[in-house]
């Protein structure tokens, strides 16, 4: 089934911005572009860019970590609700919503769409 990552757009609706397909491959939406932006483990949770590397994962209770590998630091920086929705930590560690997941089943699908999609 194709997942569907819908971002927050402040005074509009979200926007459908990504999509996951059932090999677990991330590409950008759009009307004229489709780009790869990396894959999902399924079996493990893991999340990893375009080029294979490790970027972060989700935990079997939501939680997003997100991999640094050069400092061989992890940290928590959101999390994916049970409906969906997916929130990340400012700077000030409030939680701020990111945007919303349709047709998934993993919170690694939520820890893709935030580590791939946030800026």
């Amino acid at each position: 089934m194709l997942v569907k990552i819908f971002i927050d757009k402040p005074i509009a609706p979200d926007e459908l911005s990504g999509q996951i397909d059932a090999e677990g491959q991330v590409f950008t939406a759009g009307l004229h572009k489709h780009s790869y932006l990396g894959w999902v483990d399924y079996e493990k949770g893991d999340v990893y860019d375009a080029q294979d590397r490790l970027i972060g994962w989700a935990d079997d209770k939501g939680a997003i970590v997100a991999w640094y590998p050069e400092k061989e630091e992890e940290l928590e920086v959101g999390y994916v609700a049970d409906d969906g929705e997916v929130f990340f930590y400012d700077e000030a560690e409030a939680e701020q919503y990111f945007g919303r997941l349709r047709n998934w089943e993993y919170y690694a699908e939520g820890a893709a769409a935030l580590l791939l999609f946030m800026d």
